[in-house]
């Protein structure tokens, strides 16, 4: 068995259906490889930065790690800022780097660069290198287990391309050597911290749930709606925990960061128990999220204690603990009265509907478009509306990257998730300054024929950072933007488009044009508007 045919075997040993990739000379052989098989679909974008987007949007959709394939040099540089974005938000991606030969390091070969890797040391959670025939199986192996144990994150296999073609040794072959033994809960430190939270419980009368995006999954979503309906309590939610629970639910009351409601009730609770949340900076503190008494529940220790002092926490089996707060919170009564803050909650909505032109359109958004919609987001003044105030229905269903916050995310990232999930439409939220940099896209799109609806919001500006501007040093202006017919240059790649000045003509576009079957590029045309946090 050659390198290559032990990669391809692999992935399909891993249940790896789809690799997102721009192939080089040096990665030629496995493209090869793949492509004469045919069981596994690769993806070829127009520009590694878009490609590793892709991969991200792909995952955070799937819930599985996803493949990028990638040149040595320019092409693993382009993918820094998608490694970037994976590793501070937990998305497991699997990068594999078809590498030159390290023994003509020195020589001025193609592509050459002195340890690549190093450049990504502060943002992937390991490297494997492969550069024995004898340990790319092993390499492999270990890294899928490390991207998707514990925290999810990017992990990087370089593999020297001499190697693709290489016999690999019987020793190196798949299913030789010792396999590592899986590690054992901590079922003692568990009943430990169930007792403490058992009786920091005792006499508290408003406790809410907090949850993040580490609860996205059937059993830990049932076990959310167990909690809070018979206990009574409400549930919150980070941006990353959109969804956990559909928001028609009674007790779930939207955002922590959202304004109004959500902060009344922090305000009144006496407990907040965090799970699955990483509570940083940017996402909470900064936003103006205060809470006094915590109780933390996540996958490691990384954010405990980083920005709110808990009372208590807990690192590691989150489902475990679930289980057990289960079990202790539905013996008590709590004084929420959950159908007054749901009607609150409406009403904040319907005032906010007639104050805000950012609420209004996301509002609209929200109307016209299936339940089921996977909607990707990225950082646009229609996107942060989303992200405080849009209603989510289904897991994983909202995406919007809260590691390093890129703004030219959304549209690769579309591409990614609606290739993960076929079956559901799929929502691209564009800005017009970060949408117009991924358009090259659009030939992907129409290549693999992907059937995805791209809302592009047009107020020829940087808007956030307009709005900045003009708050904080009284210039109007700066950050103007002069752009294309977005509409046209859709249409120059084959992709459906219309254009609209109003909600109205919004609202007629998306419920008579959009079929959600084929792409589709819907341009609105709007004026700077001020953000949800002003």
């Amino acid at each position: 068995m050659q390198g290559k045919q032990l990669i391809r075997a692999f992935f399909h040993q891993a249940g790896i259906s789809h690799i997102f990739q721009l192939p080089g000379l040096h990665t030629l052989a496995l493209n090869a490889e793949l492509f004469c098989d045919q069981s596994i679909k690769t993806i070829t974008a127009r520009h590694e930065t878009n490609l590793a987007f892709m991969a991200d949007g792909y995952a955070r959709a799937s819930g599985k790690p996803a493949v990028i394939l990638i040149t040595p040099g320019p092409g693993l540089g382009n993918i820094v800022s998608g490694c970037m974005e994976a590793y501070c938000d937990d998305v497991p991606l699997f990068v594999l780097h078809i590498d030159t030969d390290r023994k003509d390091i020195g020589k001025g070969i193609l592509h050459e660069l002195e340890a690549p890797e190093n450049i990504f040391r502060h943002f992937i959670k390991a490297v494997f290198t492969a550069d024995k025939p004898e340990s790319l199986d092993a390499s492999l192996k270990q890294a899928l287990r490390t991207c998707t144990t514990g925290r999810p994150g990017p992990v990087l296999v370089s593999v020297p391309f001499s190697i693709l073609d290489k016999e690999i040794p019987l020793s190196g072959l798949p299913g030789q050597g010792r396999q590592p033994e899986p590690e054992e809960a901590d079922a003692g430190g568990l009943q430990t911290f169930l007792g403490n939270l058992e009786h920091i419980l005792d006499g508290r009368d408003r406790p809410v749930l907090l949850g993040g995006k580490a609860l996205m999954g059937t059993h830990t979503g049932e076990l959310v709606e167990d909690i809070c309906r018979r206990a009574g309590i409400p549930f919150l939610t980070s941006t990353g925990g959109k969804g956990v629970v559909s928001d028609r639910s009674l007790f779930s009351l939207g955002n922590i960061m959202a304004k109004g409601l959500a902060r009344e009730i922090l305000k009144s609770a006496d407990l907040v128990i965090a799970a699955g949340t990483r509570l940083r900076d940017v996402d909470a503190k900064r936003r103006g999220v205060r809470i006094k008494d915590l109780v933390h529940i996540d996958i490691d220790d990384r954010w405990i204690n980083k920005n709110y002092p808990a009372m208590t926490h807990f690192t590691g089996d989150i489902g475990g603990v679930l289980e057990g707060l289960s079990g202790i919170i539905g013996k008590r009564v709590f004084s929420w009265d959950l159908v007054r803050l749901k009607n609150e909650q409406a009403s904040e909505m319907a005032s906010l509907k007639e104050s805000s032109a950012g609420y209004a359109l996301v509002d609209l958004l929200r109307g016209v478009i299936p339940d089921t919609t996977t909607i990707v987001c990225d950082l646009n003044m229609p996107s942060y509306w989303a992200e405080y105030y849009l209603p989510v229905y289904f897991q994983r269903s909202f995406i919007m990257p809260r590691g390093i916050s890129p703004i030219f995310y959304s549209l690769a990232a579309a591409v990614g998730a609606k290739t993960a999930r076929p079956d559901l439409p799929c929502l691209a939220v564009c800005g017009d300054g970060g949408g117009l940099p991924q358009m090259a896209e659009l030939a992907t799109i129409m290549k693999y024929n992907i059937p995805l609806v791209i809302f592009v919001h047009n107020n020829s500006s940087y808007s956030i950072l307009e709005d900045a501007m003009q708050s904080r040093h009284q210039i109007t202006g700066s950050m103007e933007l002069t752009n294309p017919d977005f509409v046209k240059l859709a249409r120059a790649f084959g992709v459906k488009a219309r254009r609209t000045r109003s909600l109205r003509g919004l609202r007629d576009i998306f419920l008579r044009d959009v079929r959600w079957d084929e792409p589709f590029l819907v341009e609105f045309v709007d004026t700077v508007s001020s953000p949800p946090w002003k």
